[in-house]
């Protein structure tokens, strides 16, 4: 009886110490609303012995109905001994917030940490206190009991309302009704239409203005501090128009522009209002900005508003989602390295947040030398003080072998003093892609700390450095100075010639013998021609303009009349201009070109400084010689290898037996001679093997021109195509002409024409396919009328293939 009574006693004791030791180190989360300011901050509740959360609290003040907060001072840091996957989840949210968390899941090697963000806001009439949420840490991949979390406590603080006191409110009569901003193409209080007419907008103070008419664009200027960072948005604009904003000095350079403001919180993919985020003025003065509709095919009395927004952050600033990615992300590990090419310089890359590595990669070639680098000087804050390095950036570059990993050299500061700024020299023994990354001392980082990445290919026999720099700013002139109206305006990357011809169709007649000489603005405007469309700086990025304006004239002559819904016919080009790139072609004057992908092909100038009124200006690259051949054109004589594009060449992107690019390899050698008259009899499938085809024998197919310079034959279906006539756009106006110059357009055939079995919107269709240097032409006879001949998507499947990426929507 004694012994039973002490083995009960002894397990209640062993119960109520492993009672005590859990309540001390795993408190319980608060119920939803409940009050804890008595409790004050808490220790961290639960950290994973390998995974934890540094610190493991954070407090943060939240007004109700106020505006979303972003909570981003902590960090999870892995200390598993291997690369880990984590999800990371909000829990005891109380109903009635607005809480999410970004990224949701994430991956970290070994030693290293990420911040995350949390996007917090309260609803109205929530009661002053204190409230916990937890932010959960869960490694995944890990079976229990190793798949343990992590938690950290935000302690969300609600302050006490400070009672405003009643003011008597005068008795007033019933407020007028202002006038709309539109009205009949005619805006109330219009902006000016060029800079020197530029309307003054306060800081602060948002204006609703409209683009009221086609080709209506608004100038405003605005007063900045030198330092002082400064926001210009649209915060509302309605349908119908796709707005962007140049924004530029007091001597008509352009400083920076924007589009699309991708980064919106919370991101939303079809937001297409544009905004310049965070831009820091160099110095005190005026600046100017215009916006404009991306394709010029606003009006119909369309409003929008506008403000700038000043912001300013502290000597130590917090991190800003909004401005903390910049346009390489995600570059943090050796496989999702960014491409560089050779002579290419890449802006504005952010060591944003603390403990920020980018990544690059470049194709290096034996006995070449490459010489690689980082220039922090363009974003110097005071030029006076700080004369070669920004403030709070101080790079090291680290070159690793072709398999990301092993580290061939290293460089912290630039030989011979003077610059923190960062430089390797490097000449491959083998050929192949070669990888970089740029870490900052101390890794430190935020959203300022920006450097451009410059990969130069050095010639022989010279030597190869880092380029001289200009002055940052301009000099801003002695107050009192009289600022010019100036005469002429580089147009940079998104202006159109119809843009600059709208105005002047409105006010006069024009000679049709004149207008591909001389565009025209009337009323002492200034007058525009070919020769004052200069293109701006090269730019490499998401673009829905046009980053040439040669490349906006040859996209106008056959595409704009399908936009505008004045002709019913496919895409020669695609709706709009989708992704600008420089990419390194040898004999280029800088070693770069730029060129635009669209859905069909791609747009390349190789000589900016060439005859601009010449049809050669622009060219349209071999795309369909480079998918099959595998062979990527990098001059005029050079190329590198690479494996055929395994695409399919025609019909749905996922249909496994349709043939693809690499079918056509061993058919575009074979030149086939003159079969003028006979019909299309042959058939390819996937594996490349020619068979004959047993359909019916369609009169259209019939073979009716024999192309000499490579040996192949074109069936009549796809000859009347060449070769029709339709509305076109050119020399200002619409008129009726030759659709295509299908030498320019389309290249030379380089295969027969196939039937093929494809899937086509999920349907299996026969399918006539003929590949031609510079484009795919399919002909389905069992669709509509008009649409039985179409380009396949050339531009995008080149650009997958090369950059293994999609293009975007």
């Amino acid at each position: 009886m004694h012994r039973t009574v002490h083995v009960r006693n002894l397990i209640l004791a062993l119960t109520a110490v492993v009672a005590i030791l859990l309540t001390s180190s795993f408190r319980p989360f608060s119920a939803p609303g409940t009050d804890v300011l008595a409790a004050g901050p808490q220790a961290p509740l639960h950290q994973a012995a390998n995974f934890f959360w540094t610190p493991g609290t954070t407090s943060v003040n939240v007004v109700p109905g106020g505006p979303t907060v972003f909570v981003t001072a902590f960090s999870l840091r892995n200390e598993t001994g291997a690369t880990a996957t984590f999800d990371i989840t909000l829990l005891n949210v109380p109903s009635g917030w607005s809480a999410q968390v970004s990224p949701s899941q994430m991956t970290l090697a070994d030693g290293a940490a990420r911040s995350v963000t949390i996007l917090l806001a309260v609803p109205s009439g929530e009661s002053p206190g204190q409230r916990v949420i937890m932010l959960r840490a869960t490694r995944t991949g890990i079976a229990p009991p190793l798949a343990n979390d992590a938690f950290l406590q935000v302690n969300v603080i609600i302050p006490t309302a400070t009672p405003t006191p009643a003011t008597p409110t005068a008795t007033v009569g019933p407020s007028p009704t202002p006038p709309p901003v539109c009205l009949n193409g005619r805006e109330r209080d219009d902006p000016g239409n060029d800079m020197g007419s530029a309307r003054l907008i306060l800081v602060d103070v948002t204006e609703e203005h409209g683009i009221c008419v086609i080709g209506d664009e608004d100038w405003f200027k605005f007063g900045a501090i030198g330092g002082k960072v400064y926001t210009i948005d649209v915060p509302e604009m309605a349908n119908g128009l796709d707005l962007s904003i140049d924004l530029y000095d007091e001597q008509g350079n352009r400083l920076t522009s924007n589009d699309d403001f991708f980064n919106r919180t919370p991101p939303d993919p079809s937001d297409i209002r544009p905004r310049i985020q965070s831009w820091t003025a160099p110095r005190d003065g005026i600046y100017f900005f215009r916006i404009r509709d991306t394709l010029n095919l606003g009006g119909g009395d369309r409003t929008y508003s506008v403000v700038v927004i000043s912001e300013s952050y502290g000597p130590t600033p917090i991190t800003i989602p909004e401005i903390c990615r910049d346009l390489y992300e995600e570059d943090g590990l050796p496989e999702e390295a960014t491409l560089i090419t050779s002579n290419e310089v890449q802006p504005a890359h952010v060591l944003c947040p603390a403990g920020d590595a980018d990544w690059v990669r470049f194709f290096g070639k034996a006995g070449k030398t490459y010489y690689l680098y980082t220039d922090t000087r363009p974003y110097r804050n005071n030029p006076d003080i700080n004369q070669q390095t920004e403030a709070g950036a101080d790079t090291v570059l680290y070159l690793a072998d072709r398999d990301g990993v092993s580290i061939i050299d290293f460089n912290d500061d630039l030989a011979g003093g003077g610059s923190l700024d960062s430089e390797i020299r490097f000449t491959p023994t083998v050929d192949g892609f070669y990888y970089a990354q740029v870490k900052n001392v101390g890794d430190i980082g935020n959203q300022f700390i920006r450097y451009d990445l410059v990969l130069k290919l050095c010639v022989p026999g010279q030597e190869c450095g880092r380029s001289p720099i200009t002055q940052v700013a301009p000099t801003v002139p002695p107050a009192g100075t009289p600022t010019p109206t100036p005469t002429e305006i580089s147009f940079l990357d998104e202006t159109s010639e119809a843009e600059l011809t709208a105005e002047a169709q409105t006010e006069s007649a024009l000679d049709q013998t004149d207008t591909a000489e001389a565009l025209t603005e009337t009323a002492g405007a200034a007058t525009f021609s070919q020769s004052t469309l200069k293109p701006g700086p090269m730019v490499n990025g998401p673009l829905k303009g046009f980053a040439d304006p040669a490349f906006e004239r040859v996209w106008q002559r056959t595409d704009r009349p399908v936009a505008e819904q004045r002709a019913t016919r496919g895409w020669i080009w695609g709706p709009r201009g989708l992704m600008a790139r420089t990419e390194g072609y040898l004999q280029a004057a800088s070693g770069l070109r730029q060129v635009q992908y669209f859905d069909k092909a791609r747009m390349e100038v190789n000589n900016p400084t060439g005859d601009r009124t010449s049809k050669w200006f622009v060219t349209t690259g071999l795309l369909v010689v480079e998918l099959i051949s595998g062979r990527t054109q990098i001059g005029d004589q050079e190329f590198v290898q690479h494996a055929p594009a395994d695409i399919p060449i025609a019909g749905d992107p996922d249909d496994a037996n349709a043939p693809t690019y690499a079918s056509f390899a061993n058919v575009v050698g074979q030149a086939a001679g003159d079969r003028s008259g006979q019909m299309v009899a042959e058939t390819i499938d996937r594996a490349g093997q020619v068979g004959s085809y047993g359909g019916p024998q369609r009169p259209e197919t019939r073979l009716v021109h024999f192309v000499a310079e490579t040996g192949h034959n074109i069936p009549q279906v796809f000859w009347d195509f060449l070769n029709a006539n339709g509305i076109i756009y050119e020399g200002g106006r619409y008129r009726n002409g030759a659709l295509v110059d299908w030498v320019f357009t389309m290249g030379y055939p380089i295969s027969e024409p196939y039937w093929t079995r494809i899937r086509v919107g999920g349907v299996e269709r026969d399918v006539l396919v003929q590949a031609f240097q510079r484009r795919v032409l399919t002909y389905t006879p069992d669709n509509p009328r008009g649409w039985q001949v179409e380009m396949g998507n050339v531009g995008r499947h080149y650009y997958l293939w090369r950059y293994g990426e999609e293009l975007p929507s």
